[in-house]
């Protein structure tokens, strides 16, 4: 049984659990739009081929963090453009108005 996720129930979902703090409101906004683009790029969904909604797996597969935080996690040189660096490694989710994106963690 599937039911279709809007983007307010995705934020309320993330907002009323145990992984609130993981991401912020805005970063909870982009992954919902990450998510939707990627569903639609899969095709228009059929019947139960829906991307699944696993709260727990996304809130442990992406973490959102700040440029520094991303530095100091991944050991990135000073020298070099960290989101060029993981946009090569990795998925990289800008938010919009923020120093802070969210990254597929490697």
């Amino acid at each position: 049984m599937y039911t279709r996720v809007t983007e307010d129930n995705f934020r309320n979902t993330f907002l009323a659990s145990d992984y609130k703090n993981n991401f912020s409101y805005d970063g909870l906004t982009a992954l919902y739009d990450y998510f939707s683009e990627l569903e639609a790029d899969l095709g228009e969904p059929i019947e139960c081929e829906f991307i699944e909604f696993d709260l727990i797996a996304i809130a442990c597969e992406y973490s959102e963090l700040t440029i520094d935080e991303l530095r100091d996690n991944y050991s990135v040189d000073k020298d070099i453009d960290v989101i060029e660096y993981l946009q090569e490694n990795t998925i990289v989710i800008e938010i919009e108005n923020s120093d802070s994106v969210i990254i597929q963690d490697y």
